[in-house]
């Protein structure tokens, strides 16, 4: 099939809770469409769409795989999604880059948690939606109670477009509940028309007049019509469930086994006939002056282009782009309007999996993929020169999970470096930096299994072998009183010796008063050219720190006296002197350690808030609020010591099957409990002996 025209383009990203079969579903659309010529399974690791050899080994979508294929005339774009929470970029990505979503939900009576969250994601879109419920095949498979569960987690909205003959071994064909006729699967994927089962009549006729009920209150004329008592007729009914589900006013519902081929012709069916073309979309942008702008699906408009997702490895990336309007082509010099650079294009194509299928264009409306981009990275716009539009950023999840990262080997430490740089421009959803404050080099991501996943793919594509730890804590020492010490540094070795003699007060300065020095020597008793040594032994002091090794804050020092030699005081001596008065006099002074505390907000159903604030009572949280959000959930707030927080998502996650979000931010310093104290002090201690043997 050559280029098509935007009314014969279906652009579908494919969501649904991890291992509910989106990606078995995708395989078998395309091969049923004759897009490949097997079937591609994720179990014996033949499919075209999980082809990253950490998927294969984990039995799990990472990335999202985009493949196409072509349906009765109508090119079908599918985006097939990661269900693993930890990969919920990638869905973010998908969802920009279609027009359209199908919701994949198990046969098993209720809605899991991905599903849930998916179609959070689908709304927050405004997608229109197709939820196919799979695996019909298995043993219990129930697809009533399924529906049922999906009506009361999207609303009224979900209506059954079908219905099952048969389930479990013996799902054999549907009922088309349009037509009222029933159909037997055969082989192919395709299906073949039987009459319709006489107990399963008064079943049909009812669950015909719902949807007929659905599709007649979506249009006036149709409903006016219809409560006239004048039948609507099939191509009446089907339209209307198009234009509904483009409003987002009613989600067709269709059984499948995606393995057995059963119902996928008919899936393909409905992807025609109910979701979008991108002529039906108009998406907005903003142009040079800063105005709004509307672009509509125009192939012979100014070029604009998205570039929704990056891929790299070490021979280079790829950049896979959606055509909101306009043609992209081989010999085209689009301007990217981020970097304010014209991009040349090299292998432009089709993406086929990981597959590019080269291609002489791409019109507006269809997903494209081009090699080796200079500059662009993924979110720019691809455009044409003389109209810049600039499309509205990607809304990509907050990192919530942070480890400390370092090279096994020590020789590796600037590669490990390039090669985290790498994948932070593939997934925008992780982040490397150094922690200031401990020197670390820490990565950022949503989850455990994230970071576990980004060490195999460095590893694998750069040879690069790295280790997660948890980061150090921040702390902080600090005095509750005062005290006045003397220090006086004699070092004599035979040639020129070292004298250098202070005397420091120190008192505690309010929470965040940071550091104050005040000479207040009256005399020569210390010239004054040794003064500001005295000053720079006191600062290394603070920076490292006298009780546990951690910096010192919150204090006034006074220089208060001293003495001096004529020919033995020097620089080195008085420093000497400055830093361990300060040590000895912030030992006195009755020391405490200060740690990081973070507001966190917690989102969790109802039924749940008891668990979750067991969860914070147990880490030393103080909960501060608890508000219902209209939806079913409620809101925690509380404050947290950051100490507590690096294993908080594991717990989270576990405890709410899944259905808790949180996010934090750092608060203020608060003194530690001495018991935790005692233990930081004991490490230290422990470690410098160490150290010093």
């Amino acid at each position: 099939m050559s280029s098509p025209t935007p009314e014969r383009i279906r652009s579908v990203a494919v969501l649904g809770h991890s291992h509910d079969g989106k990606t078995t579903l995708c395989e078998a659309l395309m091969h049923v469409a004759g897009a490949t010529a097997r079937l591609g399974s994720t179990d014996q690791g033949t499919s075209i769409l999980d082809f990253e050899p950490e998927e294969q080994r984990r039995s799990i979508s990472i990335t999202t795989s985009i493949a196409h294929c072509d349906w009765n005339g109508v090119r079908i774009n599918l985006l097939d999604t990661p269900g693993f929470p930890d990969f919920a970029g990638e869905v973010v990505q998908a969802l920009a880059a279609a027009d359209a979503a199908l919701l994949v939900v198990g046969a098993s009576g209720s809605v899991p948690v991905g599903a849930e969250f998916a179609w959070e994601r689908i709304s927050a879109a405004q997608l229109p939606a197709l939820v196919v419920v799979t695996k019909m095949d298995k043993e219990n498979a129930t697809y009533e109670a399924t529906v049922d569960a999906l009506r009361e987690q999207l609303g009224r909205r979900a209506i059954a477009v079908a219905v099952p003959l048969g389930s479990a071994e013996g799902f054999r064909g549907f009922v088309d509940l349009i037509d009222d006729r029933a159909y037997e699967f055969d082989a192919r994927g395709g299906s073949e028309e039987v009459p319709l089962p006489e107990e399963m009549r008064a079943e049909v006729e009812r669950a015909h007049s719902a949807l007929v009920d659905a599709a007649a209150e979506t249009d006036d004329a149709l409903l006016e019509k219809y409560l006239e008592g004048t039948e609507l007729t099939v191509d009446e009914v089907r339209g209307a469930l198009h234009t509904a589900a483009l409003r987002g006013t009613l989600v067709p519902i269709l059984p499948a086994a995606s393995p057995l081929l059963k119902g996928v012709s008919t899936i393909l069916d409905a992807i025609n006939r109910y979701l979008p073309s991108p002529k039906e979309r108009v998406h907005s942008g903003v142009d040079a002056k800063g105005k709004p702008v509307e672009i509509e699906c125009d192939p012979n408009g100014p070029l604009v282009a998205h570039v929704f997702k990056t891929t790299a490895d070490p021979f280079g990336r790829v950049s896979y782009f959606r055509v909101l309007r306009g043609t992209m082509r081989a010999d085209s010099h689009p301007f990217n309007v981020q970097k304010g650079q014209e991009e040349r294009l090299s292998g432009l194509g089709r993406p086929m999996g990981k597959q590019v299928v080269g291609a002489s264009d791409i019109p507006a409306g269809d997903i494209g993929a081009v090699t080796k981009l200079g500059v662009t990275s993924t979110g720019d716009s691809l455009c044409a020169k003389d109209t810049p539009v600039t499309l509205p950023p990607l809304a990509i999840p907050a990192a919530a999970y942070t480890m400390a990262i370092s090279a096994r080997s020590k020789g590796d430490e600037d590669k490990i470096h390039s090669a985290l740089a790498r994948q932070s421009d593939e997934d925008l959803t992780f982040r490397i930096d150094r922690d200031p404050d401990t020197g670390e080099e820490v990565v950022h991501g949503l989850g455990d299994t994230h970071l576990d996943v980004t060490l195999e793919r460095i590893k694998r594509r750069y040879g690069v072998d790295a280790s997660l730890s948890t980061p150090r804590i921040a702390y902080r020492e600090t005095i509750t009183g005062t005290a006045k010490v003397q220090h006086k540094h004699k070092k004599q070795t035979g040639g020129a010796g070292q004298y250098g003699d202070c005397t420091i007060e120190i008192e505690p300065l309010p929470r965040g008063g940071g550091y104050e020095w005040q000479d207040k020597i009256f005399g020569g008793s210390i010239p004054q050219q040794f003064r500001p040594s005295v000053e720079k032994g006191v600062k290394q002091t603070l920076a490292q720190g006298a009780v546990a090794g951690f910096p010192i804050v919150d204090v006034r020092v006074r220089l208060v006296d001293g003495s001096t030699h004529p020919v033995d005081g020097k620089d080195i001596a008085f420093q000497t002197a400055g830093a361990i008065a300060m040590r000895k006099a912030v030992q006195e002074a009755r020391p405490v350690l200060l740690e990081p505390v973070v507001n966190v907000r917690v989102v969790v159903p109802e039924r749940l808030m008891g668990d979750v604030i067991g969860i914070l009572n147990s880490r030393r949280g103080r909960v501060a609020g608890m508000n219902p959000t209209g939806d079913g959930r409620s809101e925690v707030t509380g404050q947290v010591p950051q100490a507590e927080m690096y294993t908080f998502p594991i717990d989270l996650r576990a405890v709410t099957q899944g259905r808790g979000r949180y996010s934090m931010e750092f608060s203020h310093f608060e003194e530690v409990p001495p018991q935790v104290a005692q233990q930081l002090i004991d490490e230290y201690r422990k470690e410098h002996a160490a150290q010093a043997s």
